[in-house]
């Protein structure tokens, strides 16, 4: 392989990518890779590998490089072997690499296959605060903090605890029965709180989650369990499970949000439009699909720093949000691409929406350091099609609708039907 054709293969590769000789000296990067590092391409190439390391990294890595190229197989270093990256700024990114072997003139050279990781391990650090949280939680009720009741089949007597009534938000003399506990479900939650109580012998063993309303107005998760025991008592036991399931929204949340912009990211992107794609195939329910990309967004970067770069996509993404109905949805792809999905839309009223949006963000001043400038979108639409095989032959018509702007004037929208 020719070096030129090196450096075309790195050009559309999806992820950030660099190419290391038996040196370990950057011959080519992407500029995927030159955004993850914060800098210019022009920086790196011809660089040691080591300007990407952290100085206290750098023998490690390279002697893990100079072993990967005495080995003729493909190695991943993301399968259990993670690093860090040294950005231009001098500060740490946790990356994902995988190396592969290329061929290119005679010589062996390595393609690096970056990716960020910070993401998992936020996950991780959410996903510890979760666990920390129920031992604490499980700890709290080895000290007595669970509510419990009991009721005798045969006379239907039932006595409780003396925290549910607090667990519940009513008043501690309030007689016990399982109706007091009913009349405070949400209406969407009875039929499933009566599914367990309407014949406990069988359901002995079993749980049902539900929610409440207490007397404050307060909505709250309860999580409750039943168990027969000898004699025609049933003994029922009932946990608040409110913060558990606060901390599983949070995490599931910041699972489908970009963090910069609020927006969801791609992962919620490609659920929704598998979902509204089956929508279509059961009933013609179409949607239109809208992806935009700024205009030479490099140049911000490059001229005001990636701050104010981060900034222009956040105020942009408050302006495109205000722009959308409740149930329209928009989303950060990854870098400066966007999309948004607008069920029930047609392409002329997605071209008029996308027009008023296009039109909007042309017309901002963004404050850059002591200058104002404004920037510019081109926009791509496309709906799901009779013929299509699945969503992506739509999602890519809609990435071809969006070349078509960039190729023909920039600033502007192209529709694929």
């Amino acid at each position: 392989m020719k070096l030129k054709n090196a450096r075309g293969m790195l050009t559309v590769m999806p992820d950030a990518a660099v190419l290391v000789d038996p040196d370990q000296t950057i011959v080519a990067v992407n500029h995927r890779a030159a955004d993850l590092f914060r800098t210019d391409a022009s920086n790196l190439e011809g660089a040691s590998l080591d300007i990407l390391i952290p100085e206290l990294s750098v023998a490690a890595h390279r002697e893990h490089v100079a072993h990967f190229f005495s080995r003729p197989a493909r190695r991943s270093m993301g399968t259990g072997l993670r690093f860090h990256g040294r950005r231009a700024d001098g500060s740490n990114l946790p990356v994902d690499i995988m190396l592969n072997r290329l061929i290119v003139e005679s010589s062996t050279y390595v393609i690096a296959v970056i990716r960020d990781d910070s993401e998992r391990l936020a996950m991780e650090v959410m996903k510890k605060q979760l666990e920390a949280a129920n031992v604490r939680l499980a700890k709290a009720q080895d000290a007595g903090g669970l509510a419990w009741w009991e009721v005798d089949l045969t006379t239907n007597r039932m006595i409780w605890s003396t925290t549910m009534p607090r667990i519940l938000g009513i008043n501690g003399h309030t007689p016990p029965s399982l109706e007091a506990v009913r009349d405070l479900c949400v209406p969407e939650d009875r039929d499933h709180f009566d599914s367990l109580h309407r014949d406990m012998r069988s359901n002995s063993g079993k749980k049902v989650t539900f929610r409440l309303r207490n007397c404050h107005g307060h909505i709250r998760w309860l999580e409750e369990s039943v168990h027969v025991e000898t004699g025609g008592t049933v003994l029922g036991v009932m946990r608040d499970v409110t913060g558990q399931k606060v901390l599983e929204e949070k995490l599931r949340t910041e699972s489908v949000t970009d963090e910069l912009t609020g927006l969801f990211n791609r992962k919620q992107f490609n659920h929704d439009l598998k979902s509204n794609y089956s929508e279509f195939v059961r009933s013609r329910f179409n949607s239109a699909i809208i992806m935009y990309d700024f205009d030479h967004f490099k140049n911000i970067n490059d001229s005001y720093g990636h701050a104010m770069g981060d900034r222009v996509l956040s105020q942009v993404a408050t302006l495109v949000r205000d722009q959308l109905r409740p149930s329209d949805r928009a989303y950060r792809l990854g870098g400066e691409e966007f999309a948004i999905l607008l069920r029930g839309f047609s392409t002329d009223d997605a071209w008029t929406l996308a027009d008023r949006i296009r039109r909007a963000i042309e017309a901002v001043r963004f404050k850059l350091g002591d200058t104002r400038a404004s920037v510019t979108v081109s926009v791509g639409i496309a709906r799901f099609r009779d013929s299509d095989s699945n969503y992506e032959d739509s999602l890519r018509r809609a990435d071809e609708a969006l070349y078509q702007s960039k190729a023909n004037s920039r600033n502007t929208i192209s529709i694929l039907e």
